[in-house]
């Protein structure tokens, strides 16, 4: 049995100090904050009727060196294991003895670090809810996004196929945000070439230069970050 808490990080200086220095800290949370406040209730999962395979989290190991920043760019270091749940979209930590998962939600927070990659809670209006979403780029005139979903694809009991059980499959897609516009975002030159605007052919020439793909995430990240020195 699994026990999830709902956790929400309140940042105030003690509390920050607490988090850091005593990874216990997560489980006196669990159901009060320090100022004695509750802050969450657990629920029970159970088990599914039938094993799915694959995972709903991102990171392939719980072992993830993390930081939340709060939203007056306070970092608060994460002294326990973490990882984003795509299915709940939610960052989740362990207990030791994993009987218990944290969830976490961005309440005074406005960004998670983990492993150098940042992400944030943004309101998606395809989804027309918050979110949270890797940061692939961003600047002053736009920034992509990197979502993240769980779809299930369903088994076969005939024993040709090799698959009877569901299978948890991730999937991503990529949104741009200019100013009002939030839109999904094909990782193909034209398309970024298009939110670089009047820049587009030195962006386009630096790329070609450096033998650049538009395709390639951590390509694009280099291509953003020279759009950046312009």
């Amino acid at each position: 049995m699994i026990v999830l808490v709902s956790f929400t990080l309140t940042m105030g200086y003690g509390y920050a100090q607490a988090v850091d220095a005593n990874n216990n800290a997560l489980n006196a949370l669990a159901t009060y904050g320090p100022d004695g406040a509750n802050i969450g209730a657990s629920s029970i999962v159970r088990n599914p009727p039938r094993p799915i395979d694959g995972t709903v989290y991102l990171f392939d190991t719980w072992n993830n060196n993390a930081i939340a920043v709060t939203t007056d760019e306070k970092p608060i270091r994460i002294n326990s294991t973490i990882n984003f749940n795509a299915k709940r979209n939610a960052f989740e930590a362990k207990t030791e003895d994993k009987e218990v998962i944290f969830t976490f939600d961005f309440t005074n927070i406005d960004r998670f670090v983990v492993n150098n990659r940042i992400f944030k809670n943004i309101y998606s209006p395809v989804d027309g809810s918050y979110r949270v979403f890797e940061v692939i780029a961003e600047t002053n005139d736009f920034e992509i996004y990197k979502d993240y979903k769980i779809d299930i694809r369903e088994g076969n009991p005939n024993p040709l196929l090799a698959r009877a059980n569901d299978k948890y499959i991730m999937k991503d897609s990529y949104y741009v945000k200019k100013g009002k516009s939030f839109k999904k975002l094909r990782l193909k030159k034209s398309d970024i070439l298009k939110a670089a605007g009047s820049k587009s052919s030195v962006v386009e020439q630096y790329a070609k230069d450096n033998n650049l793909n538009f395709k390639n995430e951590r390509d694009l990240r280099k291509i953003v970050s020279y759009y950046t020195t312009l």
